[in-house]
């Protein structure tokens, strides 16, 4: 279960009322908060102790170097930082910076004890751990943590992952969030009960809308926390429509929306009172999620391999029940077939999907252009903003420094993810192609062969290709070129300064966009070309043991009539073990 939200949106009061008890500290300050996976003990791991993984050498470097770049303090250098950061002042920050000031200010208190920790793991006790996960001094040298925990929930074999906040530095990291989203198998949304959502809400659940209609099922809980702040039933039912409006324009269609009181439904199991209804109803939903929906979707996924498996198993019945003198002739014609099975193979494994997958390719990521640009032209004022342009605000050059790398950040930041949606319509894209030739493939040998065929689609994940951070970094959209164009505030904001920037800051961004999807339309072309070809050679392998099983199955024409009875039953075993299951679930 992988849980998202923003700071101060009561993820961790939400996951304590989970676990039965206030297990995950709050942080004053998360912009750094690390990655928290709660789990069950085990390999010799005690209850609440926790394993502590620090940041490498080269990781604290660059996220340092990032803040220094965000606040226009210059180049970041090792013998010098410590030292500029303790100069900074907070009147120094534009508003837009203090993320990046209250990291750098943590990092410089924290450094003389937690450097010399950095690329390693420490095993902790409770107390330790919540150190490390809310003060912002250690916090921020952490990269991840696994709290061993046992409770009814984690010894079920769940493992709670507390994902950093949508507003952290760490957010920048998209790959991280976005494999977290791919692979749980439940996201858990949580916002605040008189919380808007903020941009980066925003940022994350348009992620959750592209990415939703690639999985599966759905899998996405959304829940406003504290719903006990309603003055009324009529209150908290139109800030949940509030929140599902906000979900929709996101692009997520019917949303599972649950208002919940984590405080209640602490207090209910701390002292036997009545539990929160709206965490009853989570409770009880979530539950029925893991049983049926995930359960089910495991069951016909095993169905369907013991129906392949009853299918074989029927087949090597009938041989293994011919006369020696017939099976020795089939074996004979079988094994005169070896050159053309062998032929057939290799000609599944050179067929060509790349044109029909390109196209796809090329299409998919035409549109990322698109709507990245109309996704900047949009932020710009939002970033370029008579809040943060005054001369009362500090220095004007430092403010529009920063205001413009905040913007490139957001864009750069919106494209990654817009690049990581891809990848898995891409994925999705080469498992339907792979799929059509290799049933095409079965269905056209089967009958020339003589010899049982079937396609089973192993559900291995796919590597997602390493999108850059900081893909709008460097070339010829910087600060220092555009400055000019900001003569004084009011030139800016009532003289069309502001617009005239704009304008101008258009054509090279977009060719900036078609410059960099350019070379992610090979890089994928390149890294998909890879997988796709491991996945063929894959059900090659697959295709070459259908042929070796059918084989043995002739050879053991000879099986005695016990042992071709003891065979048949365990046939109409599974046939009833896919019966029983399918009801079951049904």
């Amino acid at each position: 279960m992988a849980l998202f939200g923003a700071f101060s949106a009561g993820k961790s009061s939400f996951a304590s009322a989970l676990l039965g008890e206030a297990v995950l500290p709050v942080s004053p300050h998360p912009t750094t908060a690390a990655i928290i996976r709660v789990m069950a003990p085990s390999g010799g791991q005690r209850h609440h102790t926790a394993a502590v993984k620090f940041k490498s050498a080269e990781a604290i470097r660059e996220d340092l170097a990032y803040s220094f770049q965000a606040l226009g303090l210059g180049e970041w250098k090792e013998t010098a930082w410590l030292e500029v950061v303790r100069r900074l002042k907070p009147e120094d920050v534009p508003a837009a910076g203090r993320a990046h000031y209250s990291f750098l200010k943590a990092a410089e208190a924290g450094w003389a004890g937690s450097a010399e920790r950095l690329g390693q793991v420490e095993i902790v006790e409770a107390e330790q751990f919540r150190s490390y996960a809310a003060n912002e001094a250690k916090a921020c040298f952490v990269a991840e943590i696994d709290l061993y925990y046992s409770c009814p929930l984690t010894e079920q074999g769940i493992v709670l992952v507390d994902t950093p906040g949508a507003d952290s530095i760490h957010a920048r990291h998209t790959g991280v969030t976005f494999q977290y989203m791919k692979d749980s198998d439940a996201i858990i949304f949580v916002t605040y009960y008189n919380h808007a959502f903020s941009r980066a809400d925003k940022q994350l659940l348009s992620q959750l809308g592209r990415m939703k209609g690639s999985f599966a099922l759905d899998k996405m809980f959304f829940v406003v926390n504290a719903a006990d702040l309603a003055a009324s039933e009529e209150e908290l039912t139109a800030v949940v429509a509030h929140v599902r409006d906000g979900l929709r324009t996101a692009g997520i269609q019917e949303p599972n929306v649950f208002a919940v009181s984590s405080m209640r439904a602490m207090a209910a199991g701390r002292e036997n009172a009545a539990d929160d209804p709206g965490f009853s109803l989570f409770r009880q939903r979530f539950s029925a999620f893991l049983e049926h929906d995930l359960g089910n979707l495991a069951v016909s996924s095993a169905a369907e391999m013991m129906k392949q498996m009853r299918e074989r198993l029927f087949k090597w019945t009938e041989a293994a029940g011919q006369n020696a003198e017939n099976a020795e002739q089939q074996l004979a014609i079988l094994r005169g077939r070896r050159d053309v099975f062998e032929r057939a193979v290799t000609e599944f494994v050179q067929v060509d999907i790349g044109r029909e997958w390109s196209q796809e390719n090329a299409e998919l990521l035409f549109h990322v252009v698109q709507r990245v640009r109309l996704q900047a032209l949009e932020l710009f004022a939002e970033f370029f903003h008579p809040s943060l342009l005054q001369e009362h605000n500090g220095p004007l050059k430092r403010n529009f420094t920063v205001a413009m790398r905040g913007w490139l950040d957001q864009i750069s930041g919106e494209l990654e993810r817009e690049l990581l949606a891809t990848t898995l319509r891409l994925e999705r894209k080469a498992e339907a192609l792979l799929r059509r030739e290799a049933e095409t493939w079965c269905r056209r040998h089967e009958a020339a062969l003589e010899m049982p065929l079937s396609y089973s689609n192993a559900e291995s994940s796919w590597n997602t290709p390493e999108i850059p951070e900081g893909l709008l970094d460097g070339g010829t959209l910087t600060p220092e070129t555009y400055w000019p164009f900001f003569k004084n505030p009011k030139a800016f904001f009532e003289g069309g300064g502001r617009l005239q920037l704009r304008a101008k800051l258009e054509e090279p961004l977009l060719a900036k966009l078609k410059e960099i999807i350019e070379s992610m339309e090979t890089f994928f072309r390149e890294h998909y070309e890879r997988e796709i070809a491991l996945r063929k050679e894959q059900t090659a392998e697959t295709f070459r043991g259908l042929w070796a099983e059918w084989e043995q199955s002739i050879q053991g024409s000879k099986a005695s009539p016990e042992e071709l009875a003891h065979w048949k039953s365990i046939l109409n075993q599974i046939g009833r073990d896919v019966e029983e299951m399918e009801a079951f679930y049904e």
